[in-house]
């Protein structure tokens, strides 16, 4: 017996008598977490001499939960008689294949053929129609189509069903402590089993296997030996197929470990310029053993205003640009060895430059943008008016003190021109920064002005 492309049983051959061929019955699989149960029933053919239907019966369980198949005949509107005297037992982890006969005397008349499998937690039914009835007018008709069936059947069944095994590409070479993949591919009614053994007979692997092509998956130990044999056992009604494949095993292979670079670490990092201010030149001195990185200025938004590169001799110069001035920002020394880094970082405050132009002044002579205050001198809670005169976009208006600390802020946005500010409260007279940070097309500039408060 074997199952063809569509699931059905297909007969294959009977006792000497003549007997008619009849490949109709049902296949069913149940999915369970701790195993499938497959199974199959079919009539495989009718004796009518000795009065006695031949069902095949096969059931594949491969689940933990022993089972039982009970097979009866159902007529419609009828109770269901008894077909077959003893039930079949299938052990967890265990094939049955079998032949019931049915003796059509003792049973009578019936439609189909019920078998029902059972266990703890499983039950599902397989059924398979009855022989039909032959007429005697048409008997000889008929036995000599049967006898035609049986010899067709029987030829295209011994080539259909027949087990055999068409693959099993198991490599002539592996290497220890790798991973091994076998492709397979068997044909015909059954199931295989497999083992992977080393020359001494220690068994690392084995399985049963009824999924018809595939590719079975190894994970060879280091200690596998010199050779493994992979043995494959193809089993069903029909008859069993062995073969093996004998894999040489190599020593593994050794494994190139990449060369792990020296981890960066940086000794010393400071900032040699005693104050920072903008327009000139901010020098840092470092000690560090990496082979190359940077030296980032940084705002506090993570702007970059300007970078330079590592050098031998630890030292490197950063340009401050003019419009830093006001700002609070970050030096940050990044070194790197290979794919290793290490960050160090020192906090900066850029003070406005050494000569800063009256803006009032380059206003009224050339008429380019200018931070102009109401007045430079006040006492805690005055106004102070800041305008920004000439072209300029979105703007963002600052009160600093010496530290970089924003007391007070406002915008002035591109169709407006000023913006008032309070002067804080203070004890002693003390220096303030307005910084005008001012966008104009994709560009930006900062103008600063200075604001003493004083007192009353």
């Amino acid at each position: 017996m074997a199952a063809d492309s569509r699931g059905t049983l297909v007969p294959v051959s009977f006792s000497g008598r003549r007997a008619q061929a009849m490949p109709f019955g049902t296949r069913a699989r149940v999915a369970l977490a701790q195993g499938d149960v497959e199974g199959g029933l079919a009539l495989t053919g009718v004796d009518r001499r000795a009065g006695t239907a031949i069902y095949a019966l096969r059931i594949a369980n491969q689940s933990a939960t022993p089972l039982r198949a009970r097979m009866t005949c159902s007529r419609n509107r009828e109770m269901p008689v008894l077909a077959y005297p003893l039930d079949v037992h299938i052990a967890p982890f265990a094939i049955a294949e079998t032949l019931l006969p049915v003796r059509l005397a003792e049973v009578g008349p019936f439609d189909r053929a019920i078998v029902k499998v059972s266990g703890a937690d499983i039950a599902f039914t397989l059924e398979a129609p009855a022989p039909p009835r032959a007429s005697k007018r048409k008997r000889w008709l008929k036995v000599t189509a049967a006898t035609l069936a049986a010899v067709v059947g029987g030829a295209f069944g011994a080539a259909v069903a027949t087990p055999r095994i068409d693959l099993l590409a198991a490599p002539a070479r592996a290497f220890a402590g790798a991973p091994l993949d076998v492709p397979y591919a068997f044909a015909g009614w059954g199931s295989m089993q497999y083992t992977l053994q080393t020359k001494d007979g220690r068994q690392l692997a084995a399985g049963l296997l009824t999924q018809r092509q595939g590719t079975l998956h190894f994970a060879l130990p280091r200690n596998s030996g010199s050779q493994l044999v992979l043995a494959a056992n193809l089993a069903g009604p029909l008859g069993t197929v062995q073969t093996s494949r004998r894999v040489v095993i190599d020593e593994a292979l050794p494994v190139k470990t990449a060369k792990t670079p020296v981890p960066p670490r940086i000794e010393s990092f400071t900032i040699v310029s005693p104050l920072v201010r903008a327009g000139s030149p901010l020098q840092v001195h470092y000690s560090t053993n990496a082979s190359s990185g940077q030296v980032w200025l940084i705002d506090e938004t993570g702007r970059l205003w300007a970078s330079a590169a590592l050098f031998a001799d630890g030292t490197s110069t950063l340009k401050v640009p003019q419009a830093a001035a006001g700002q609070k920002m970050r030096v940050v020394l990044h070194a790197r060895n290979g794919t290793a880094d290490a960050v160090s970082t020192l906090g900066v405050l850029v003070q406005p430059g050494d000569t800063v132009a009256s803006n009032t002044a380059a206003a009224s002579a050339n008429g380019p943008l200018a931070l102009v205050l109401s007045a430079d001198r006040v006492a805690p809670g005055d106004d102070v008016t800041v305008t920004l005169k000439g072209n300029h976009g979105d703007s963002r208006v600052s009160l600093t003190d010496a530290t970089g600390n924003t007391v007070e802020q406002g915008d002035v946005p591109a169709g407006q021109d000023a913006v008032t500010l309070s002067a804080p409260s203070v004890k002693t007279e003390t220096t303030y920064y307005v910084v005008a940070n001012v966008s104009s097309g994709v560009s930006e500039q900062s103008l600063v002005e200075k604001l003493v408060v004083s007192p009353r």
